[in-house]
């Protein structure tokens, strides 16, 4: 029988590389990269429903893909959510195929083929615009008008090297506009060191114009303000899926895969899109009152393998064209 001082070495090993110690009753262990409150939902609302507890584990979507490679041998997770699906594609070697039946209501692109991750919600690249430094004359209505140079240094969007979503950003324009479109983003945006950056910055009236996501840009319109404006672009809203993936050899397999089936409910997409506003993969998904149905927009569909094929290209270009500029 382990003695009281080996029991709290063994608990302040697992404080130090998780930030806080995994209890051993844990019924589902889930790394994620979401907010707090939305966690939190998530989680009780999935023990109210069937009594299995989640224990979650905050990190970054890059710091998970490296630890869950780390542990392979012996994880100690048993799903991941939510992240780009470039990136869960990049490490799925990682994960275990599982066929959900909710995502027989998901597009084609939102499965990864071999049913290693699954879209639960994405991500539109949007336009946020600050109304009380663009006037109406001159608002941007679409990609191709941000590349014109009147738009030099106007225009502000987080670091593709660093930055999912802007990596996201620039592969769409590239797939709506080719080398030439890029590179004419690239001489003309101001490039800030996080995503949270330019959309806080645009809402305070520090930038005219921020690329960023409708969810990010909606929660300002939300909570009231009336110096921001989403223009939804006309030559297509970049579409960036996010997914979840069930960890391969995870020690609670079973239950893993009831959450991973909670999280692409119907009812769970539609409160999340509720109360966070993040817009669900699933196709009949409740709309949102203040959000425009997705049926009324044009969408640039993102290919997670293409991405991930052109990322070292097109992340080079982008770099001699800023560094040059």
């Amino acid at each position: 029988m382990l003695s009281g001082k080996i029991l709290a070495a063994v608990a302040a090993a697992a404080t130090f590389f998780f930030g806080a110690a995994l209890p051993a009753t844990a019924d589902v262990v889930l790394y994620s990269s979401n907010q707090p409150e939305l966690l939190d939902m998530v989680g009780k609302g999935f023990e109210q429903a069937t009594g299995i507890k989640v224990t979650t584990v905050r990190l970054g979507t890059g710091e998970a893909m490296k630890r869950i490679a780390a542990e392979k041998d012996n994880p100690l997770a048993d799903i991941f959510w939510s992240g780009d699906t470039a990136v869960l594609d990049a490490a799925k070697e990682n994960f275990a195929p599982y066929a959900s039946p909710e995502a027989q209501n998901l597009p084609p692109g939102c499965i990864d083929p071999e049913k290693r991750w699954t879209a639960s919600n994405t991500h539109l690249m949007v336009l946020m615009v600050n109304t009380k430094l663009v006037k109406p004359a001159d608002m941007p209505e679409s990609w191709s008008d941000i590349l014109d140079p009147k738009w030099k240094d106007k225009v502000v969007m987080a670091d593709p090297a660093k930055s999912g979503s802007a990596y996201s950003q620039i592969f769409g324009v590239y797939q709506l506009y080719g080398l030439d479109g890029l590179t004419k983003l690239a001489n003309n945006a101001r490039i800030l060191d996080s995503s949270s950056l330019v959309y806080k910055g645009t809402a305070e009236g520090e930038f005219s114009v921020g690329i960023t996501m409708e969810y990010a840009a909606y929660r300002y319109i939300a909570g009231g303000s009336d110096a921001v404006k989403i223009v939804y672009p006309s030559d297509g809203a970049i579409s960036a899926p996010e997914g979840a993936a069930l960890v391969a050899g995870g020690a609670h397999a079973q239950d893993a895969r009831a959450f991973f089936d909670y999280l692409l409910s119907k009812r769970t997409v539609s409160e999340i899109y509720r109360k966070f506003y993040r817009r669900p993969a699933r196709t009949d998904a409740d709309d949102v009152e203040g959000l425009p149905s997705v049926k009324t927009l044009k969408i640039v569909e993102n290919n997670p393998a293409e991405a991930n094929l052109m990322q070292k290209e097109l992340l080079g270009k982008w770099r001699a064209v800023v560094l040059n500029k």
